[in-house]
């Protein structure tokens, strides 16, 4: 691979190497020694796999006091990597690549392409097709030792470890899922159609359940909404409220994005141009209209106000942002009209994935 890089990226990649072989190790050329009062300035912000890192970062000892707030931006879904999975993986890969386990040193020499092909292979191998928004999305990913991590965060909370974490946690209302809103003819009995083959005769209930969530619902709605990131991301919340007193901000985001004669939806990966107002540089997922800056400059100033204090709110800008709790389940919903609703759609996600 080095031999189609330049002397600079050469560079920046040794430099990363040995920052990720020093973390955790005191003595490492790249260790950093943060005072308390450095710590204070630090938080865990990440988006999907990202979001899922963070949390996983809240069940490692060897993360504490590393940051001080977290915000998980759709990354609630359960991980089931265990030990004798993990292992049986690594396995397969070396048996992909011709090699045993003496010879797990020659990894260091396979061009990275080649360790792509194994790695894909070996888990669509041991797993099935990694479909993007299903709980079998996982390749590889930590399995919980009881040392290095303590337990697999989002099931339902995260370790003790982590209970003084001020926590913002979020979704958008589509994420991953394939989206309707390409279909402009597309009627609510062709709707409850599609839906019949998922939910029979259970279909009526579903399509109530979504109009006491979303009384502005259209037929595209009822096929698009997500099922992976919501229904967990309250199970997590209710949990993580139930086991400290660190507040909780919950999010969702519902603006739909105008690009594309709007057929693209609340898509997974949308909030991020917005939480961090850079409109500019993801035009081909926001647009660049009016609507799209006046919500990049409320969420980012959330974000903003949360990274500094732990605390969401942003008085004229938006509605009071009250902490969530299992009870009042409340979530600051994202759209043009920005606003505070609680528990709206729990009886839907709880149909749609039964947690219990």
């Amino acid at each position: 691979m080095k031999d189609k890089m330049t002397p600079d990226q050469i560079e920046n990649l040794e430099k990363t190497i040995d920052y990720l072989r020093n973390l955790g190790d005191a003595w490492g050329d790249s260790y950093i020694e943060v005072t308390p009062e450095e710590q204070q300035k630090y938080i865990g912000d990440y988006k999907s796999g990202g979001g899922g890192k963070v949390g996983t970062l809240m069940c490692m000892p060897a993360a504490k006091g590393s940051f001080n707030k977290a915000i998980i931006q759709s990354g609630t879904l359960i991980n089931s990597m265990t030990q004798e999975k993990s292992q049986k993986l690594a396995a397969t890969v070396l048996e992909k690549l011709n090699l045993t386990p003496e010879d797990v040193k020659k990894l260091d020499t396979i061009p990275y392409h080649n360790l792509v092909k194994a790695g894909n292979e070996a888990v669509a191998e041991i797993s099935g097709p990694r479909i993007p928004g299903s709980s079998g999305m996982f390749g590889f990913a930590p399995s919980v030792d009881g040392e290095v991590l303590l337990q697999q965060p989002f099931s339902p909370g995260f370790a003790d470890i982590s209970k003084n974490i001020p926590v913002m946690i979020g979704s958008t209302l589509n994420e991953l899922m394939p989206v309707a809103y390409g279909n402009k003819t597309l009627t609510l009995e062709q709707a409850k159609d599609s839906l019949a083959k998922e939910y029979g005769d259970g279909t009526d209930e579903f399509v109530s359940l979504y109009e006491k969530a979303y009384p502005d619902y259209t037929p595209q709605d009822l096929l698009s909404i997500d099922k992976m990131f919501r229904p967990y991301t309250i199970r997590t919340a209710d949990a993580r409220a139930e086991e400290t007193d660190a507040p909780v901000y919950a999010y969702l985001l519902a603006w739909k994005s105008p690009v594309e004669e709007a057929s693209k939806g609340s898509f997974h990966g949308l909030d991020i141009p917005l939480a961090f107002n850079t409109v500019d540089l993801r035009s081909d997922w926001t647009g660049n209209g009016e609507d799209a800056w006046e919500l990049a400059d409320k969420m980012s100033s959330a974000w903003i106000n949360f990274v500094k204090t732990g605390n969401p709110n942003v008085q004229g800008v938006l509605p009071e942002w009250e902490p969530y709790t299992a009870d009042n389940g409340a979530t600051m919903y994202f759209d043009t009209e920005c606003r505070i609703v609680h528990n709206h759609d729990r009886e839907l996600m709880k149909m749609i994935r039964p947690l219990d």
